[in-house]
């Protein structure tokens, strides 16, 4: 069951993404897309979000922001988090874009953190097959 405190929590972990990055992952976390599962280190994660943020970038984005999320708690120091996030365009009449992902969170000491990340799309696929920005 999840009370209306960790729901607020956790809203409030994923809107941290942009500035917290690569901090809110585990040590060690599972990556998976329609593509691959792989094992990936947060150092790891920390020298690809340069490129990602270049990614959406080529495509005129300049940001995310959390629709929703639905969470599923499993024990006292797991969750499982839904989310929907819509990717925001300095173009006012760019074509919507919204990403699923699904994460497992594992509660620390000092917090959550991703173990296990979930994107339901090929999201270098998708953003490859948008076209460019006018200004681009």
């Amino acid at each position: 069951m999840t009370t209306p405190a960790l729901h607020k929590e956790l809203r409030e972990f994923f809107e941290r993404f942009d500035i917290g990055g690569a901090d809110l992952f585990h040590e060690q976390f599972l990556s998976l897309d329609p593509a691959r599962a792989t094992v990936v280190t947060r150092d790891q994660l920390r020298a690809v979000l340069p490129k990602r943020a270049e990614m959406f970038g080529s495509v005129g984005a300049s940001g995310n922001r959390l629709r929703d999320l639905d969470i599923r708690t499993l024990d006292d120091q797991h969750v499982l988090v839904e989310t929907h996030w819509d990717v925001e365009f300095g173009d006012p009449n760019a074509e919507p874009l919204t990403l699923h992902a699904t994460y497992l969170l594992r509660r620390a000491g000092d917090g959550w953190s991703v173990v296990v990340y979930l994107n339901h799309q090929d999201i270098a696929g998708i953003l490859a097959n948008r076209s460019q920005p006018a200004d681009a």
